[in-house]
């Protein structure tokens, strides 16, 4: 089995070719080729109960490739006073036809972020805003940056709205992006990042919804990615209550722990309210209209299949003989 480390998993995936092979990804869900079982979560509270850390499993095997993936992804929120990266992780790949294991990607949680991004900038792709337009980011760590740059790579967006909860991450975000060629200013609150924005990402572990409908103007288009556990939840179900279309990754793990879920449970929308991003991308829901919507929302809460694309390129390029 062979061991592979983070910087050399950097080498072997830039962001175009991650946006292609998560792509291909939900594609093949809708295709009916992925098996995934339901993910397993591990949820860690301080002694106030409130969250603090998380640990997911994701698993996922393709019947067209030769391998099958088991992904670990942690995030510790607290880690940065410590010191430590907020996120870590590794991904397991092992042989569909023996079981055997074959590489190890040590990735410390990089090839989880980079397939969120992917997600999310498919998810932006959706919604036309012209080279005008501008995205307002939710956050201000890493996938807060990730997305934006996912996104400036699939839509051409190059103007961002930044909102964040502490004025030094603020500060270091606008800077940080600023460097990386993007327009950015900090909004005040959430409606003023709305108002300024064309699509909204979510990246926060919040545990309180950031966005309300009082919040939005309209056109808007809505990527909800920080609710990914039991707990968590960044858009308020009012916001489903005033949808035109409501696009999940998964029915089943949107409604137990996403923020359609949560929706769903206050009466906002029924359970029957979302369509398929997967079919969406697999082009199976030509009626649905996202550019005539005054408020689109997609939320995603990860899937094994990403992980298995990700981890299949960087196995492509490894010599495993």
């Amino acid at each position: 089995m062979q061991i592979v480390t983070l910087d050399q998993i950097r080498s072997m995936i830039s962001m175009p070719e991650a946006i292609e092979a998560v792509r291909q990804s939900f594609i093949d869900v809708s295709n009916g080729l992925i098996d995934q079982p339901e993910p397993m979560q591990i949820l860690f509270h301080d002694d106030a109960n409130e969250l603090v850390g998380d640990c997911h499993a994701k698993a996922a095997r393709s019947k067209d490739k030769p391998y099958f993936t088991i992904k670990i992804a942690t995030g510790f929120y607290r880690n940065p006073e410590r010191g430590l990266p907020p996120n870590d992780g590794m991904v397991l790949v092992l042989s569909s036809s023996t079981g055997r294991p074959v590489a190890l990607l040590q990735d410390e949680g990089w090839l989880t972020q980079m397939r969120t991004a992917a997600a999310g900038a498919l998810a932006a792709s959706l919604k036309a805003t012209g080279s005008n337009g501008s995205l307002g980011v939710v956050g201000t760590g890493t996938q807060a940056r990730l997305q934006a740059l996912a996104i400036r790579e699939s839509t051409g967006l190059n103007r961002l709205s930044v909102l964040g909860r502490h004025k030094n991450k603020i500060d270091g975000y606008i800077n940080d992006m600023e460097q990386l060629g993007f327009s950015v200013t900090g909004a005040a609150n959430a409606k003023a990042l709305c108002e300024h924005s064309d699509i909204v990402v979510t990246t926060t572990p919040s545990t309180s919804a950031v966005l309300h409908a009082a919040d939005l103007k309209y056109p808007l288009h809505i990527i909800g990615m920080g609710a990914d556990s039991p707990g968590k939840t960044e858009l308020a179900p009012d916001l489903f209550g005033a949808a035109d279309i409501i696009a999940t990754d998964n029915h089943a793990q949107c409604l137990q722990h996403g923020d359609f879920g949560v929706a769903v449970r206050a009466g906002s929308v029924e359970e029957t309210a979302d369509r398929s991003f997967c079919d969406i991308l697999a082009g199976k829901a030509p009626d649905l209209d996202f550019e005539d919507a005054r408020l689109s929302i997609v939320d995603l809460t990860g899937l094994g299949a990403q992980d298995l694309a990700l981890a299949s390129a960087v196995v492509s390029k490894l010599n495993l003989n």
